[in-house]
C-alpha cells in the first residue's frame, strides 16, 4: 500500500488528471479506487493499534514474568 502521508498528493494528482477525462467510464473506476483505498487505508489505520494491544496482552497473559 501507499504510505498513509502520500495518499493525499497522489490522490489529488489522479483526480487532476482524472478530471480532463470527465465523461469517460475511466473516470469512475479512479474514482473508486480512491474511494476504496481511502476507506481501506482509514480502517488499517483505525484497527491496527487495538489489534497491537490485544498481541501485548495476550503476549503477556502467557509469559507471566
Amino acid at each position: 500500500m501507499f504510505d498513509m502521508d502520500a495518499t493525499p498528493i497522489i490522490g489529488a494528482s489522479l483526480l487532476i488528471g482524472a478530471s480532463l477525462l470527465i465523461g469517460s467510464s475511466i473516470f469512475m473506476y479512479i474514482v473508486a479506487f480512491l474511494a476504496v483505498m481511502a476507506v481501506g487505508g482509514y480502517l488499517t489505520y483505525r484497527t491496527s493499534p487495538k489489534r497491537k494491544q490485544r498481541r501485548e496482552d495476550k503476549r503477556n497473559k502467557d509469559n507471566p514474568n
